[in-house]
């Protein structure tokens, strides 16, 4: 059987510079027919080896299967009371894993990784850095605290948040 893992559709642009990425953020919930679509998929990190887990399906303590976004709120809300629900995934290699969550590091920030199509290998991501959110008000990029708005698995991203004009034009600033 060939799991399929978690990605949020957002819309949006991908800024880099100096080998970083960023993503400039038009919608995390964009309507079907959007411009500009991008994959995300966020990883869970290993204790110890803090190597990225992407995950694919949860099994929880009852044998439930979660097989979407919804895997983040589980894990993020009921995670440490239950220690032996089982992960399962892939590595940042694309070979499928299964562990505990008792394995994983509950309160670090979830590496986001950018893809061009949902279905563009694990290996191709691009390790996205900031979240560049458009204001029209804004006249130059000013680092911000992540808006209250944003949803997980978003909210537990290991990003910088930033405000930037519409016109944004490149993130060297922002990516230095």
């Amino acid at each position: 059987m060939i799991m399929k893992t978690v990605k949020q559709r957002v819309a949006g642009q991908i800024f880099t510079a100096n080998g970083r990425f960023a993503l400039l953020l038009h919608s995390s919930t964009p309507e079907p027919d959007a411009s500009q679509l991008i994959y995300l998929r966020f990883a869970f990190v290993r204790i110890g080896t803090e190597e990225p887990v992407f995950p694919a399906l949860l099994l929880d303590d009852w044998g439930a299967e979660i097989k979407s976004l919804d895997l983040y709120n589980w894990v993020d809300e009921f995670g440490p009371q239950f220690p032996r629900a089982e992960l399962f995934g892939y590595d940042a290699y694309g070979q499928e894993t299964q562990l505990f969550l008792r394995e994983l590091e509950q309160y670090s920030k979830w590496p986001c990784f950018a893809y061009p199509t949902a279905d563009t290998p694990l290996n191709d991501g691009l390790l996205i850095e900031a979240i560049l959110l458009p204001d029209e008000a804004a006249t130059e990029p000013v680092k911000i605290k992540r808006p209250s708005w944003v949803e997980r698995p978003l909210r537990r991203a290991a990003v910088q948040w930033w405000q930037v004009p519409t016109n944004l034009q490149t993130a060297t600033s922002i990516l230095t």
